[in-house]
């Protein structure tokens, strides 16, 4: 495990956010390269999500799928062309703070976006795929990020939610490592994430309902005591 104690600014919906997954390994990678070793996994933890379960069921999971990326896959632009129109939309105001919870500052993206759509179309001709915005990279996968985090900015930037487009389309277009698909979080009270909305606190009932599930979202000691209480430590726990 390595700390990487300078964060950058990194804002849900914003391309700080992928941005700022990809330079927190840029600067683990360094660490471990300037040591000599290697990582077996980057794993994201976003804002308050903990593991469910201990260390030996996750290292258990992951036994199970070795030398693969694990993040969940639900399509992409060649199934589905709302995907492709999304991507061709523009995004103004994301690297404001309150954008998702602001009606007038979503509105006001609104109608820019639609403003600059109409004399301004952009083209892609790679595949775009959708995910959720969390994964579980080999060293391999993160490093190959890393090398291509200028694709990353000349391709999503002005983009709505690019941490659900990104990834998974720099995964498939530059790394050679397999993909297992697989939901291994839960998030709200209905366990799914919702795209381009904001990731909410996962319920004791959608816990109950899985059991088995590796991660959970938005777990606080100030919004969901019991929970907190129940997980804080769940990974260092003995079965």
């Amino acid at each position: 495990m390595q700390i990487v104690y300078e964060q950058d600014g990194a804002l849900p919906a914003d391309l700080s956010m992928p941005r700022g997954y990809i330079v927190q390994m840029k600067k683990a990678l360094e660490y471990s390269q300037d040591n000599d070793f290697s990582y077996d996994y980057f794993i994201t933890l976003s804002d308050g999500m903990l593991p469910l379960q201990n260390r030996k069921k996750l290292v258990e999971y992951l036994e199970k799928h070795p030398h693969q990326d694990i993040y969940y896959e639900l399509s992409n632009s060649n199934e589905d062309a709302d995907i492709q129109k999304r991507f061709e939309e523009y995004a103004f105001f994301t690297n404001a703070y309150d954008f998702q919870k602001s009606k007038l500052i979503r509105g006001m993206n609104k109608m820019t976006s639609s403003v600059v759509h109409q004399f301004k179309q952009r083209k892609f001709e790679d595949t775009i795929y959708l995910s959720y915005p969390w994964f579980v990279l080999t060293n391999e996968s993160a490093q190959t990020l890393v090398d291509n985090i200028g694709y990353l900015s000349d391709t999503f930037k002005m983009s709505l939610y690019p941490e659900e487009l990104a990834f998974a389309t720099m995964l498939h277009k530059f790394s050679t490592v397999k993909h297992h698909n697989d939901n291994i979080w839960l998030v709200g009270d209905q366990g799914s994430y919702e795209f381009k909305k904001p990731v909410q606190p996962v319920t004791q009932d959608v816990l109950d309902q899985h059991p088995d599930a590796l991660f959970g979202t938005k777990i606080h000691s100030d919004t969901n005591i019991q929970i907190y209480q129940n997980y804080f430590d769940a990974y260092i726990r003995e079965d």
